[in-house]
């Protein structure tokens, strides 16, 4: 795990979900489908750290935020690119 500093960074999630919950977010269409599951790429999206958290940590929250009108939705987190940003 990284430990990163406040400030503002671009987070992009790769996710497993039911696919349930994934045909209910926009543009469902985009996601791949493999069953019952569904894998779905969240961002690039620009975050700020307000304290010293892990990848994990940031991750998390963006997901909450991004999965916010599915509330209880379950979610296996598969990769986390996390990078400074410029702007």
């Amino acid at each position: 795990m990284t430990a990163y500093q406040p400030g503002n960074y671009l987070i992009t999630v790769v996710a497993t979900l039911p696919a349930k919950i994934a045909r209910q977010l926009y543009r469902p269409e985009r996601f791949q489908y493999s069953g019952d599951t569904a894998t779905v790429t969240f961002g690039p999206m620009g975050i700020r750290a307000m304290k010293k958290e892990t990848d994990k940590a940031l991750a998390t929250s963006f997901l909450k935020f991004c999965l916010e009108e599915q509330p209880g939705a379950k979610y296996t987190i598969k990769s986390i690119d996390i990078k400074p940003d410029p702007s």
